[in-house]
């Protein structure tokens, strides 16, 4: 093993011929394919702007990729994008579905018998299972009816993450309505009021707002009078005017008064979904219901995964609540992702030390810790990762489990083939054990340490049992042990 020289930069795609080694390179620029032989100890530049390449069996030719073309080159230096383009406009398949289904069956039962955690497949006899669905292929007459047969198959083995996802099929293209991130309200005067704006975080597409942004004139408690022009009193329902606007610019005309006098005109770009701003607002309540009923003492931190969403909420929510007396982390709704270590450890941080400074507050390392009282909010829809990341929670003495039992899926997927038409079963590949040498929480979940249910009735008038129990808790933990402030000693005399 050598190393080949080279500056920093992205090396992908390292393959052999008899003229040297290839490799596609890129550095925040286009990706080139190099060729470096040992004899010149050089580099030489055989394509540019490509995104992937296949070499032939005797390593003389390739195949490469850019976009949607495709060309076979000589493995030589020089060579141009475009050059020994394959001509594919004409290219076609001729598929017989019946016979894919039948082969993607038999695949994907193999594929369950392959790639399951337990070889024994959970005490099942898997052949008369093929021997007990297959006659059944025979009568699949869409490729909607093959998923069914494979997730009747793939329920078998009472395991989680068995998941069958749809490859070629037809699908009813969809048209998105044009959404405001706003509550709009019919009116008695026949328009519609804007009753809330959603905030929203402007900065990241997902979470656009679209009456929010810079130039947009337009407040709570304004009408909207017309959308391109046609009025809204035209329609029973506003969003009949938003129809396949998703995107794509329009014009209100509003006004502060149910009224065409004074009117003003706004362009506004309507987005095609608000779960995300409607989830900031769901948090942004907690919060703040928290941060009154605790008159600012204990901090809220809502977790809807533990993928990226997740640990982004984390990192943007520990750091500026790591000085409250108390923390709630809450779980409900977490739809899993990773597993979770990590954002536990952030939240089981301890203090090491603390370094005094003259006339301001000592300086703690690490620089944010939260050693104060938690609790962890879970129920039903906690998935997952959001089942592994309470039991680690109490695995770690961080605080009490409050809610209701958890989902109870602790096996997980770390990839296995695909069906031939871009389908494909998913696999579980590994399942929890627990430190006991146990098997914990798959098909039982995380049991809270004080039951609450968030009865429906309740949630429909603003009320949430499950949080206001959690400040209960940490409010009279925080009165038995109050937090205790560090107090710097005089320093010594003589410099010692």
């Amino acid at each position: 093993m050598i190393a080949l020289p080279g500056p920093a930069a992205n090396y992908r795609g390292l393959a052999a011929s008899a003229d040297g080694v290839l490799y596609l390179v890129s550095d925040d620029g286009e990706t080139e394919l190099n060729l470096f032989t040992i004899e010149d100890e050089e580099a030489k530049t055989i394509l540019s702007g490509i995104s992937s390449y296949t070499l032939s069996h005797d390593g003389k030719k390739l195949l490469y990729r850019q976009g949607q073309q495709f060309g076979i080159v000589d493995v030589k230096p020089g060579q141009k994008a475009g050059d020994g383009k394959l001509a594919l406009d004409g290219m076609q398949t001729k598929i017989d579905p019946r016979a894919e289904w039948s082969q993607m069956f038999r695949d994907g039962w193999r594929i369950l018998r392959d790639w399951f955690y337990d070889p024994g497949l959970h005490g099942l006899d898997w052949e008369s299972l093929y021997e007990l669905y297959e006659p059944l292929v025979a009568h699949v007459s869409h490729r909607g009816d093959l998923d069914y047969l494979l997730g009747e198959l793939g329920g078998e083995l009472n395991a989680g993450h068995v998941y069958v996802d749809w490859g070629d099929m037809p699908r009813v293209e969809r048209i998105d309505n044009g959404l405001l991130g706003a509550g709009i309200v019919a009116d008695g005067s026949g328009f519609f009021k804007i009753e809330k704006i959603f905030p929203g975080e402007n900065w990241h597409a997902d979470f656009r707002s679209p009456l929010t942004e810079p130039g947009i004139d337009v407040s709570v408690g304004d009408y909207i009078l017309a959308v391109n022009r046609r009025s809204t009193r035209s329609v029973e329902n506003f969003f009949e005017l938003l129809e396949n606007t998703a995107g794509r610019t329009v014009t209100l005309l509003v006004n502060a008064q149910p009224s065409m006098e004074g009117a003003r005109e706004v362009s506004v770009k309507p987005i095609a979904r608000e779960t995300n701003l409607r989830y900031l607002d769901w948090v942004g309540s907690r919060r703040a219901q928290v941060e009154k009923l605790s008159e600012g003492r204990i901090g809220y931190i809502h977790l809807p995964n533990t993928a990226g969403a997740g640990n982004r909420e984390l990192r943007k929510h520990f750091y500026p609540q790591a000085h409250k007396d108390a923390l709630i982390v809450d779980v409900r709704y977490n739809g899993g992702g990773f597993i979770p270590d990590r954002m536990v450890e952030l939240l089981s941080r301890t203090r090491l030390s603390f370094w005094a400074r003259r006339g301001i507050e000592p300086m703690k390392t690490p620089g944010y810790a939260h050693e104060g009282p938690k609790v962890c909010l879970i129920n039903g829809y906690s998935s997952s990762g959001g089942d592994a990341f309470p039991y680690y929670f109490r695995e770690l003495g961080l605080g009490k489990l409050i809610g209701t039992r958890t989902w109870g899926g602790l096996i997980g997927l770390s990839g296995n083939p695909s069906l031939m038409d871009g389908g494909a079963i998913n696999v579980p590949t590994f399942r929890f054990v627990d430190t006991r040498g146990n098997w914990a929480v798959e098909n039982v979940g995380v049991a809270p340490d004080i039951e609450i249910l968030d009865r429906p009735d309740l949630v429909a008038r603003g009320k949430d049992p499950t949080l206001e129990k959690a400040i209960d808790v940490l409010l009279a933990e925080l009165e038995a042990q109050p937090p205790r402030e560090l107090d710097v000693p005089p320093p010594p005399a003589g410099g010692r």
